[in-house]
């Protein structure tokens, strides 16, 4: 018999498998070193029930996470997309939780799928849905704190968002797509055009999970407060990268706060009271 090591190595091979290993005559021979069988299975049909189950929960648990890609794809192109992911991608994580975090990168090098850059788009839209899902809780916004920072000290203040937030990019109406096609047969929603959208994904306080589209300006007015840098500052930068909507940017931007501060985005607001 081998050593358990061996025996690891070899069944973690095998469980990636796309076939039934009984079919493997090489296998069959080498099975009885590394387990014992039984007077109802062969040491190979042993092996067999472990790889069924590994394809089994793990396909399962991508489809749970990724319901809008497999329903732009359709079964047939889904079953190959996530053999292909499963067979060739090294993991991370012994948590299936974390199964699908590098979905989006195998789905950008699968240039064979049909509407590629929609799947790109939607194959990202899903796994931030999972990361921010999964996100800490914070406790929401103190108003009093709000109203006792000094107007002056606006210009320097830094905004901390909350962890379930994320900024995403994309080509397609991914978000308004996704939610169509969990809500009836796939077969029955068609391809969106392409519609370059920047959307604000985040968790509402009952976990339920929120998207909206805003302009350019608060996009980036959003990424760069992110990212830490103060208000003032954050709001010149803006003005700068997108000029044309400079007017919009000091008009809308008291509104803004409303609209993020309403939506849970905005978890503090930190500020120097020297």
């Amino acid at each position: 018999m081998s050593t358990t090591r061996e025996t690891q190595e070899w069944m973690s091979a095998l469980l990636r498998r796309r076939r039934a290993l009984p079919r493997d005559a090489d296998v069959a021979r080498a099975a009885p070193l590394h387990v014992r069988g039984n007077d109802r299975l062969s040491p190979v049909e042993q092996v067999e029930i472990y790889r069924e189950q590994f394809w089994l929960r793990h396909t399962a648990s991508l489809l749970e996470d990724f319901p809008g890609l497999s329903g732009v794809i359709g079964q047939e192109a889904w079953e190959r997309l996530v053999e292909g992911y499963l067979e060739d991608t090294t993991l991370g994580s012994y948590s299936l939780r974390d199964l699908g975090e590098r979905m989006p990168g195998h789905v950008e090098k699968s240039t064979w799928l049909t509407h590629h850059e929609l799947c790109v788009d939607m194959a990202r839209l899903e796994w931030i849905y999972v990361e921010i899902f999964d996100a800490p809780d914070v406790p929401p916004l103190d108003g009093a704190k709000l109203a006792s920072i000094p107007e002056d000290a606006w210009d320097e203040a830094r905004i901390v968002f909350a962890p379930a937030v994320a900024l995403l990019e994309v080509g397609y109406p991914v978000a308004d797509l996704r939610r169509k096609l969990r809500a009836g047969p796939s077969d029955a929603v068609p391809i969106p055009a392409p519609e370059k959208q920047k959307l604000v994904l985040y968790r509402g306080p009952d976990k339920n999970l929120f998207h909206t589209g805003v302009s350019d300006s608060a996009f980036e007015l959003l990424g760069l407060l992110r990212s830490g840098i103060p208000l003032g500052r954050a709001s010149e930068i803006t003005a700068e990268r997108v000029p044309a909507e400079a007017p919009e940017l000091e008009a809308n931007v008291g509104a803004w706060f409303l609209d993020w501060g309403r939506w849970g985005l905005v978890a503090d607001v930190e500020w120097s009271d020297r």
